[in-house]
């Protein structure tokens, strides 16, 4: 989705018209980061080709384990009381086929049956397109791949108000800002948060409040309150903190990895901020999907020195060189490390 707005994924949006006009591709790809669109529009093909027979009109393969006889045996076969099946093959090595598909792939892609959709999902393993292969010539001739990119955050917004208004709920657009930010920006599981905040909220609009009380905080979430409370020179309730992320299974590598990459941001941020450029230029910087943790990343830099957090950004590698050289206690090193981060300097 997010690729549209660069003007490359007409892919995407030629999937969109198949769909709606009921008159599918032969040959997908389906790769990307967001799960759920892929899953979504996966469901919706299946819907259109399997018809009122989707037990014999529908397979999914599993690519690791597939065998050739397996695979051209499920893309021959004729459909049963509907004019179209579709066959799904998950994580296969499409690049690099087995031996015995490599020739044969080609010819399919070149004459594919009348009667069949056949759609290559990549999630479990990466999709890593080759230009240069014969293989990838072909799915670019003869198939439509389509990249389910991560939605922007006014897609995501527009998204995230019409599941509430599914669910009798009205939320306004600063409220999905701070949802995205505290439960994450992926579909897959706001999906399940929009489920659960709409079920709990009494009154008929969600707010800050209901998302703080029922939502599910993702790491960067709490990585954001535990920086601003070390700026605040506040080591109890950080330490309080971080505490609790190591009680919610957290390792404490992955937690010193995002304080390190929080206080690279806040550097990247009163850099920008010296210079004059706003909370737009720094969203788009680090990649953030909504303007609220970009005003919160200028805020937080605005309360230190460029001095004090590159020396905050050396406590980090020291930390990381410590819990690498096999330090018995890497909990009790990241203790340690919020206690000489709440000490150093504005």
């Amino acid at each position: 989705m997010a690729a549209e707005k660069k003007g490359v994924n007409t892919a995407y949006k030629k999937l969109l018209a198949d769909i709606a006009a009921g008159t599918p591709e032969h040959l997908y790809v389906f790769y990307g980061e967001e799960s759920y669109l892929k899953s979504h529009y996966l469901g919706k093909l299946r819907e259109l080709c399997a018809g009122d027979f989707a037990e014999f009109n529908s397979a999914e393969l599993e690519g690791d384990r597939l065998s050739a006889e397996e695979f051209f045996d499920a893309t021959d076969s004729l459909p049963f009381g509907s004019e179209r099946k579709i066959v799904t093959v998950r994580d296969f090595k499409l690049m690099q086929p087995p031996a015995d598909f490599k020739e044969r792939l080609p010819e399919l892609f070149a004459a594919m049956p009348e009667y069949l959709c056949l759609v290559f999902w990549f999630d479990a393993q990466e999709f890593k397109p080759d230009k240069r292969l014969a293989i990838y010539k072909a799915l670019e001739k003869h198939g439509q791949l389509v990249d389910f990119e991560p939605a922007s955050g006014a897609e995501l917004t527009s998204w995230l108000r019409r599941r509430f208004k599914a669910a009798g709920k009205s939320i306004g657009a600063d409220a999905c800002e701070y949802m995205m930010f505290l439960c994450g920006a992926s579909m897959t599981n706001l999906i399940t948060e929009v489920e659960k905040i709409a079920a709990g909220t009494p009154g008929a609009e969600v707010t800050r409040q209901d998302i703080d009380r029922l939502g599910s905080r993702v790491l960067e979430a709490d990585i954001f309150q535990l920086t601003d409370l070390l700026a605040e020179k506040k080591y109890g309730p950080a330490l309080v903190k971080l505490r609790e992320l190591f009680d919610m299974q957290n390792a404490p590598a992955a937690v010193l990895g995002a304080v390190a990459r929080q206080y690279q941001r806040l550097y990247g941020a009163r850099l920008a901020a010296d210079e004059r450029k706003g909370e737009a230029y720094v969203a788009e910087m680090f990649g953030f999907r909504s303007s609220y943790p970009a005003r919160r990343l200028v805020a937080g830099a605005s309360r230190m020195s460029l001095a004090a957090l590159r020396r905050a950004q050396e406590l980090c590698m020291e930390t990381d060189l410590a819990v690498k050289s096999n330090m018995p206690d890497a909990e009790r090193a990241l203790e340690l490390l919020l206690l000489r981060l709440s000490q150093v300097g504005k």
